[in-house]
C-alpha cells in the first residue's frame, strides 16, 4: 500500500512539473484527479482498522492469550499478581470460591465483565478487559482447583448483575 502511494505520487509531481506538455490533450487534469482518488483510497484503506478475522489470526491470538502471564506470576502453591505498587500472594487453598460476573453499562451495549476471587482474607476483582493475563489466570485456576463447576446456573440481581459460580471449596468433612 505505501508503494502505491510512493508511485502515485511520483507520477502526481511528474505530471504537475511537465504540466504545460500535456495540456494541449487536456490529459493533465484527468491525471491529477486519478493520482489524487488513488492517494487518498490508500491512505483511508493504510489507516483504516483492519477486520481480517480467518482462522489462523483467531488461533493466533488465543495462543498468545492462553501464554501471557499479564500481572499475575504462578507458582505451585498459589500465585502473585501485582497491582499498582503492591504485589500480593494468594494461595491455592485459601481460595473459597470463584464467581464469573457481567456488570450492565448504561453507557454502552457492552457488559463489563470478569471474575470475582474470595479468599479467606479478602476478595479480588479482576476485569476481562483491562486486566492482562486474565485467560491464563482462568486456565490457572481451572487446573489447580480440581472441583471446577462448568454447568452453575447463572444468578441475576434487579440490577442486571449476572453471576455464575465457577468455584467453591468443599468444607472439610
Amino acid at each position: 500500500m505505501k508503494k502505491i502511494i510512493a508511485v502515485t505520487c511520483l507520477v502526481l509531481i511528474l505530471t504537475l512539473y511537465n504540466y504545460p506538455i500535456f495540456d494541449d490533450q487536456k490529459i493533465t487534469f484527468a491525471v491529477i484527479f486519478l493520482c489524487f482518488v488513488v492517494i487518498i483510497f490508500s491512505v483511508a484503506k493504510l489507516y483504516s482498522p483492519v477486520e481480517k478475522e480467518d482462522y489462523d489470526s483467531v488461533e493466533k491470538e488465543m495462543d498468545r492469550l492462553h501464554n501471557d502471564d499479564g500481572i499475575f506470576q504462578y507458582t505451585d502453591d498459589g500465585f502473585y499478581f501485582k497491582q499498582k505498587s503492591t504485589t500480593e500472594f494468594i494461595q491455592w487453598g485459601e481460595i473459597i470460591s470463584i464467581y464469573s460476573f457481567r456488570i450492565p453499562s448504561p453507557f454502552s451495549e457492552r457488559k463489563q465483565s470478569g471474575l470475582e476471587i474470595i479468599t479467606d482474607r479478602k476478595s479480588y476483582e479482576f476485569d476481562y478487559t483491562i486486566t492482562p493475563g486474565i485467560i491464563k489466570l482462568t486456565d490457572q485456576l481451572y487446573n489447580y482447583l480440581p472441583d471446577w463447576e462448568e454447568d452453575s446456573p447463572m444468578e441475576i440481581n434487579n440490577f442486571g448483575l449476572e453471576k455464575t459460580k465457577l468455584y467453591e471449596r468443599k468444607p472439610l468433612q
